[in-house]
């Protein structure tokens, strides 16, 4: 089994919104409950009018955490963790030559020239494999039909995973000799295409992931993996 370094930087942005007894995805629904029967709870147990303001402290309490669960307000963290994590599990599947590093957050000294303005130092990582075939920076997009052909809101999937390949290309250049850094766009649902304006990113998906990265040939030795991998996990989501 592949190393695991991190959480997928979703599941951290959403836990961060939601109440501190939730320590990772699958508690939510429980968390959830408990607070919704202390609320409950807490309208049944009025005694008296100091009981009465106290009860309705708590209880006040208690429905500020249920409502941190509307999906208005964590949902796309839902969907985005939910992708992340099933590429994860998948990735895992590979064996333990090839390391997973989970929203790796790198930030460039300085300024650097993309698409002729010099504009890019830092991007956001969802996902950087690193085996003896190479570097590889995923960038899982968990959208649906519609929102694929809606969203303009912000750089196209591509764009993204191109700008954040950069970024990891130029981070690197001082651990390894000839780093390879190769741009993945994984399309959850299989709804996003190849886009000749970006020919340097790959789209993949959940099915083919692990098959394309195996197919690449061998460029790195052991320890240069491992000098990269030391080099990335003081980025990665914790």
């Amino acid at each position: 089994m592949a190393h695991l370094y991190g959480i997928a930087d979703s599941e951290r942005s959403l836990l961060d919104k939601l109440p501190k007894e939730v320590k990772n995805v699958d508690d939510m629904d429980r968390v959830r409950k408990e607070f919704y029967g202390k609320m409950k709870k807490q309208r049944r147990g009025r005694k008296g009018l100091l009981g009465t303001v106290f009860s309705e402290v708590k209880r006040y309490h208690y429905k500020r955490q249920v409502d941190k669960f509307q999906y208005k307000k964590v949902g796309k963290y839902v969907t985005g963790t939910h992708g992340e994590n099933e590429v994860i599990e998948e990735l895992l599947k590979l064996d333990d030559t090839h390391h997973i590093l989970c929203g790796v957050k790198f930030q460039l000294p300085n300024y650097v020239t993309y698409n002729g303005r010099k504009n890019l130092k830092s991007a956001q990582m969802d996902i950087v494999v690193v085996c003896e075939r190479g570097v590889f920076m995923i960038e899982v997009k968990n959208w649906s039909d519609k929102y694929a052909r809606t969203e303009t809101n912000s750089l196209s999937p591509h764009e993204q995973t191109e700008r954040a390949g950069r970024v990891l290309w130029i981070g690197l250049q001082g651990s390894v000799k000839d780093v390879n850094v190769t741009n993945v766009l994984l399309s959850i649902k299989g709804n996003l295409e190849w886009d000749e304006d970006y020919r340097s990113v790959y789209v993949k998906s959940l099915e083919n992931i692990n098959q394309f990265i195996q197919g690449r040939e061998e460029i790195y030795y052991d320890d240069e993996v491992k000098k990269i991998v030391k080099e990335l996990k003081g980025y990665v989501t914790t």
